[in-house]
């Protein structure tokens, strides 16, 4: 794996991780060396609270005013 960090080759990085791609994600993708994210969800299992899903409405009530 070429661990070389350079000015051009960290810049798409820095974008994918702007976007919100997660970064255990990443690592997936360019190593091997670490668990895949489906083992440590699976030993883990998921957050008490879907903080990735806080913000957005609830099934049935898009565009519905809040009381």
């Amino acid at each position: 794996m070429n661990t070389d960090a350079t000015p051009d080759n960290i810049e798409p990085v820095k974008d994918l991780l702007d976007a919100h791609v997660p970064l255990t994600l990443l690592v997936d993708l360019l190593t091997d060396a670490a668990p895949p994210s489906a083992e440590i969800l699976e030993s883990e299992g998921l957050p008490d609270t879907a903080w990735w899903d806080q913000d957005a409405p609830k099934a049935g009530t898009a565009g519905e005013p809040e009381a």
